[in-house]
């Protein structure tokens, strides 16, 4: 079996401040969900919204704790085709209320950087090379 992550789940303390930032506010889809998660499809891969609580369930199967809110344990990348579309993307995720790190150039790359509402992590890059 080939490796392929084909899916991203991360805890969030409000579903529904979570779904009007991803849904409404950077238009991603929701697939499916319920009151305690959505699903939203990232070209194939879904990124899911877990109540945190429910999330805290899984994390203790496998032994270990929930991270803070606002503690950082991964980066999500998410790569464009444009440098324009960097800033469209940044763009966007400010007007949904998320806190901003305006893009660079750096070796060809040019990436910026956003933090959703339950402080989770986001770079968005093209790789002008």
């Amino acid at each position: 079996m080939p490796a392929a992550i084909s899916c991203v789940t991360i805890p969030v303390d409000d579903l529904q401040k979570s779904l009007k930032f991803y849904r409404d506010g950077l238009g991603l889809t929701v697939e499916e969900g319920d009151e305690d998660h959505a699903a939203l499809d990232l070209d194939g891969i879904y990124l899911v919204l877990l109540n945190r609580e429910d999330f805290g369930e899984y994390a203790e199967g496998v032994g270990k704790g929930v991270a803070a809110k606002g503690s950082l344990s991964a980066m999500l990348s998410y790569f464009v085709e444009t440098r324009g579309e960097v800033d469209q993307v940044l763009s966007k995720a400010k007007a949904a209320g998320a806190s901003v790190t305006a893009a660079e150039e750096d070796d060809g790359m040019y990436a910026g950087y956003f933090t959703d509402p339950d402080g989770h992590a986001w770079e968005v890059l093209y790789d002008g090379d």
